[in-house]
């Protein structure tokens, strides 16, 4: 195929995709409303529809702002109340200002240092199983305190290197496994931090929505746990289930680092002084008596004002008469607009297919009440785990996440469960989604990855993998409500 017939091909295949999503968007416009929807809830779960289809099928920026374009229309709201749902959302923001902090990590090398001085210690010498559970934990780390996609392309080119010293082969069973091992540690970074992924968007819709603020340090309470017990349940089952063999790595030395790799500059000693004071300024609401003027003090500043600080803060550090922080270089550089943009539009979902005006929560009540109807309450719980780690690997697992606790928070009162108990569970389980590329972006990259794995080969790994996480969630999240 000649270069004019490809350019030619790829063309009519955006014009394909853009006919279905206006066929989908304006499916809204003719199917009339019942069972408690509104015309304008008709409307937007039309626009989403679309939206979900073309975040599936492309990474690039037009679905969202097609979406963005169109909810006007629906009569819900005008443009001037479209935006301060979306891009006036303090996460918008606060993302924007993530995305710098994580450029800067990678600017001065401070992830690839953590990843270097991790693994190349002493005691994993000899030791494959203490070695692969260290390979997986800088993944977790770099996924959950960098982004997944940095974190993957990190891990993945380090096993690339410990392949091709061991001799292994693509579609190796070794490879496959591990490399998917990378992929399950970054979808479970996604729900890792309250502040972070998946988790920031849903658990400040649910604050946004109830006025009721999330206890960072509760939160952490139970999602680490749950993420230190899924890393040890995978090697487990990647030992005595998927019967993996890692004889060879026995004998294995990481010394293909780099001197520099493994040297903490004082470019890097800032970057990562500066995820600690993050980290620390986020806790301190949850950690200190709301009574104290420094709690208030942090609490007023909100999110993205405590990541401003910091900014503000290094902005004024030189290292041999040169700015460590260069603000609009790296803004240049990390900021991720595709994300940002489509980050506003489920912002916009969020906060409006919620408004009793689209009559979607009656409407989602009516239909899956039933189904928690006369159940007891493990029984609810289990239902509930089961249906948003089942919708969430074919859809974007936000939106799946903000229906479900739509439906679930209601009915669970009626036992008198914590809201909170549910935010979480749904939370974590809405990450647990890479057995399809649509699930997340930990999907999205491992079948991305067609030169060492085989599509038809994950899912003999990931079908056990969301089961055994899935359980572990659930379980977890009980044991975390009892005391």
């Amino acid at each position: 195929m000649s270069k004019k017939d490809a350019v030619v091909k790829e063309t009519n295949k955006r014009y394909i995709q853009l006919t279905i999503f206006l066929a989908l968007a304006f499916l809204g416009w003719i199917i009339p409303p019942a069972y408690g929807l509104t015309s304008e809830g008709v409307k937007m779960l039309g626009i989403l529809a679309g939206a979900i289809y073309g975040w599936t099928v492309t990474s690039e920026v037009w679905p969202s702002l097609l979406a963005f374009f169109l909810i006007p229309f629906t009569g819900i709201v005008d443009l001037s109340g479209l935006m301060a749902v979306s891009w006036g959302s303090d996460i918008v923001l606060f993302t924007i200002l993530i995305f710098i902090l994580v450029a800067f990590l990678e600017e001065t090398g401070a992830s690839n240092f953590v990843a270097a001085w991790l693994l190349t210690r002493k005691f994993l010498n000899g030791h494959p199983w203490r070695l692969l559970f260290m390979l997986f934990a800088v993944a977790w780390l770099l996924c959950t305190f960098v982004n997944i996609f940095a974190g993957v392309f990190i891990t993945w080119g380090i096993m690339y290197e410990i392949f091709n010293i061991l001799g292994y082969k693509p579609y190796d069973k070794f490879t496959t496994i591990t490399l998917f091992g990378v992929i399950a540690m970054g979808a479970l970074s996604l729900s890792a931090l309250p502040w972070a992924g998946n988790a920031l968007v849903i658990l400040n819709s649910y604050a946004n929505t109830s006025g009721t603020a999330v206890n960072m340090l509760h939160y952490l309470s139970y999602s680490l746990p749950f993420n230190l017990c899924a890393m040890l349940c995978f090697l487990a089952l990647c030992r005595w289930v998927f019967r993996l063999d890692v004889s060879r790595m026995k004998n294995l030395k990481m010394d293909f680092f780099k001197d520099d790799d493994l040297t903490l500059t004082p470019q890097r000693k800032v970057a990562l002084l500066s995820v600690v004071a993050l980290i620390v300024f986020l806790l301190i609401p949850s950690i200190l008596p709301d009574s104290l003027v420094l709690t208030q003090f942090f609490n007023a500043m909100g999110l993205q004002n405590k990541l401003i600080l910091i900014f503000i803060i290094i902005s004024f550090i030189r290292i041999d008469s040169k700015p460590v922080f260069n603000f609009a270089e790296l803004a240049v550089k990390g900021v991720n607009w595709n994300m940002i943009i489509m980050t506003m539009s489920i912002m916009a979902f969020v906060s409006l297919l919620a408004l009793p005006a689209t009559g979607i929560s009656a409407f989602l009540a009516k239909i899956l009440t039933p189904v928690f109807s006369n159940i007891s309450l493990i029984t609810f719980f289990i239902i509930t785990v089961i249906i948003t780690v089942f919708v969430t690997n074919f859809t974007i697992n936000m939106v799946v996440a903000m229906i479900m606790m739509t439906v679930t928070i209601p009915i669970g009162a009626n036992w008198g469960i914590p809201p909170e108990q549910i935010v979480y569970l749904v939370t974590i389980c809405c990450t647990i989604a890479f057995i399809l590329p649509a699930g997340s972006p930990a999907g999205m990259l491992l079948f991305s990855n067609v030169n060492w794995i085989k599509a038809t080969d994950t899912y003999k790994y990931t079908a056990p993998t969301i089961v055994l996480f899935s359980a572990l969630a659930l379980i977890l999240n009980i044991i975390c409500f009892m005391f």
